[in-house]
Order: C-alpha cells, then sequence, then structure tokens
C-alpha cells in the first residue's frame, strides 16, 4: 500500500476541499479472488451457506472470461474499509480512490445511510459465530435447512419502512413477531433480517450512491490526471453499468442547473426513487437512452412517465413479487396476498414460497395469487 499512501491523502484532501465529509478509510491492497468472495457474501466473515458459493463461482468464472470486472468494493462501516485489486494498472486504483471517497462520503451524509448500523462487520461475524454453536447443538442440516426458509422470506424486508402497520404486512417482520419458534430458531430469523435490511439499504440506493460517487470520483480526477489520462478515464466511465450513467448524469444535471450546492443537497436526503421522480426528464431519458420494452409489440417507449414507473417499480419491489400480509382472523391464520393481481407468478416458485413460510410458521399458509388460493400445510401443496 506505500506506493498508494501519497495519493490516498492527496485526494481525501481534494474531497473535503470539495465540501466532503467522511469517516476515516481504511484501504487494502488485494487480489480477486478475495475481492470475489467478499462480493459474493456482501461481507468479509458472514455465516456460511451454499448460496455464497454459488455466487462466488459465477462472479470469480465472470471476472476471469471478462465478461465484467470488480475493480473495487467498499463497506458502508465505520471506518469504511475499501479494497484495491493488485492487478488494477495505478489509473485504474487512482480511479477507485476517488471513487470510495465518493461512497464515503454518501455512507456518512446521506438521511438513510446514517441510519444504519456502522457495526455490520462485527455484528456479521457475531452471528456467524452463534450459528456455528447452533450447528454443534442442533445439527447442521437443521441450521440450513433454517437458514434456506429465513433467506428466502428476507426478499420481504424494507430499510426504510417506519410505518408499524405496513411494516407488519410484509412477510418476515410478520413471522418474527409472531412465528411459533423456538428461541435459537427466533435468534437466527433476526440475524437474517438485521442482514438483510443492510444490503436492502444499498439495493435502494444504488444508482444515487453509484451515481454520485462516479459524479465525484470525476471531479477529484480533474486535479489527478493528464489529458491522455483523462481520455482513458472517460472511455471507461462510458463502459460502466447503467445504474452508474443514470446516477451520474442525473447529478451532472442537478450541477448544471442549480448548482454545487444543490447537488449536496440531493445526495444528503434523497434515494433512488425520489432522485428518479424529480430529477429525470425527458430529454435525460433520450441522453441516457432509456425506454420501456413491450415483448408483445416489439416496441420501445421512451415516454419519461412510462419510463420513471419502470425504474420506481423495480426498486419498490427489487424485481421480486409484491406479497404481504393480510389481516389475520385468527392466531394461526397466516393470508398471503399477491399485490399485482394483472401479473402471474410461477406455481413452482409459490410452492418453493410457501413451503419456506410454512416451515417458519408451522400452520396452514395461503396465497392468493393468479386467481386462485395456494395452501401450504402439513400434506404440501394445494389450490382452490
Amino acid at each position: 500500500m506505500r506506493e498508494y499512501e501519497t495519493i490516498i491523502a492527496r485526494v481525501e484532501a481534494l474531497a473535503r476541499d470539495l465540501g466532503l465529509s467522511f469517516d476515516p478509510v481504511v484501504f487494502r491492497l488485494t487480489d480477486s479472488e478475495e475481492i470475489a468472495e467478499v462480493a459474493s457474501m456482501g461481507l468479509p466473515n458472514r455465516f456460511v451457506h451454499w448460496y455464497w458459493g454459488g455466487a462466488y463461482k459465477e462472479i470469480h468464472a465472470q471476472q476471469s472470461k471478462a465478461v465484467f470486472s470488480i475493480l473495487e468494493l467498499v463497506l458502508n462501516t465505520r471506518p469504511s474499509y475499501a479494497f484495491l485489486r493488485r492487478t488494477n494498472t495505478h489509473l485504474q486504483n487512482l480511479c477507485v480512490i476517488a471513487h470510495v471517497y465518493g461512497h464515503a462520503d454518501f455512507f456518512a451524509n446521506n438521511h438513510w445511510f446514517r441510519k444504519s448500523n456502522k457495526d455490520i462487520l462485527n455484528l456479521a461475524e457475531q452471528h456467524a459465530r452463534t450459528f456455528r454453536s447452533f450447528e454443534e447443538k442442533y445439527g447442521r442440516e437443521t441450521v440450513e435447512r433454517l437458514l434456506d426458509a429465513c433467506l428466502t422470506v428476507a426478499t420481504s424486508v424494507n430499510a426504510f419502512e417506519r410505518d408499524p402497520a405496513r411494516r407488519a404486512r410484509r412477510v418476515i417482520y410478520h413471522l418474527e413477531t409472531r412465528a411459533p419458534l423456538q428461541d435459537y430458531e427466533r435468534y437466527i430469523l433476526e440475524a437474517v433480517r438485521q442482514e438483510a435490511e443492510y444490503f436492502d439499504l444499498i439495493q435502494r440506493t444504488h444508482i444515487i450512491n453509484e451515481g454520485w460517487a462516479t459524479f465525484v470520483e470525476l471531479e477529484l480526477l480533474r486535479e489527478l490526471v493528464s489529458a491522455r489520462q483523462w481520455a482513458e478515464v472517460s472511455s471507461s466511465i462510458c463502459s460502466r453499468p447503467t445504474t452508474y450513467m443514470i446516477g451520474y448524469t442525473l447529478f451532472q444535471h442537478i450541477r448544471r442547473t442549480w448548482g454545487w450546492q444543490k447537488a449536496l443537497e440531493v445526495r444528503r436526503f434523497y434515494e433512488d426513487v425520489r432522485l428518479i421522480d424529480e430529477m429525470l426528464t425527458q430529454e435525460l431519458v433520450h441522453r441516457l437512452d432509456l425506454f420501456v420494452y413491450d415483448p408483445r409489440d416489439r416496441t420501445k417507449n421512451t415516454d419519461v412517465g412510462a419510463v420513471k414507473e419502470m425504474l420506481i417499480q423495480q426498486k419498490l419491489y427489487k424485481g421480486d413479487p409484491p406479497i404481504e400480509v393480510e389481516d389475520p382472523t385468527g392466531p394461526r391464520d397466516l393470508t398471503l396476498v399477491h399485490a399485482e393481481e394483472g401479473k402471474k407468478l410461477d406455481p413452482k416458485r409459490i410452492a418453493l414460497y410457501l413451503r419456506s413460510v410454512y416451515s417458519l410458521w408451522r400452520n396452514p399458509v395461503r396465497l392468493r395469487a393468479n386467481g386462485k388460493v395456494y395452501t401450504y400445510d402439513r400434506r404440501g401443496l394445494s389450490t382452490s
């Protein structure tokens, strides 16, 4: 890391000159395998589960084939930990360092991230140790089956939700408070929920977070690179994922229209849905080549309203079906409803999902979807 110490100090000073503020950032030089390992688990030293192995294999294979490459990884902790890849060029790691300080500023100042658990590394390691003790006491297969079910329902978390009534309609919170679980089972469900909320926050702010980090990165690099290097950086920026480019373009638009202080204000108080809803314009939709594709007509709808609706719906439900809990009629009643009646759910996925819910609820579970009522009980799945 010695070769980067001077440039890290220079980038940090420039970032503070821009009016950014952040917790200390600890950089670590590592290899692609470790970055892929942390990326697949989400956090170092997290509990062991078969799913992480599949994710690691896919990431590692894609990096080896140059399908995509993870150049940096930064954690929302206090202090923030950032990983630089040894195989990156010096210019690539310079870009990463500047990008990381954008993330660190977002972590420290954004309204939602300021409420997040900055001690997640220690918490995740504590969860992992406790899970291992449960495996020794209750059996590895028992704990793994429980984790399978908990991870299945964990997609229903919402780190933004503060209203108790609306929160209770989400499956995981309902099960956490009302399912007839043993103490160790409830501990595992609560632990999975806590970690899922950490990642849910990242997903719901992905566009604004990566957009701000990219925007800051380029502001800082103007003072650090030559004209030839700037051309190389600009070219690499254009090849980044769409989410990065949407956020970056919106912050460019904000600064040009309202100035730097407005950009700082937006990074503090907004998240993805509000950013898209208030800042995306028809002109920017065309510039970014955004559209809603209709496979039936094979047409592209570039109307800003349609594009906003598509992006916002993706953020609200993260690609998962919006399944909520109906008001129970009794202590053992659990009826779920698919909120988008016009969209069909795969019956095979319904069976797998309800099996997981049933394994935690321990009583019959019903789901209203596809114009039917699916019931899962000790005999398996039935429909009516």
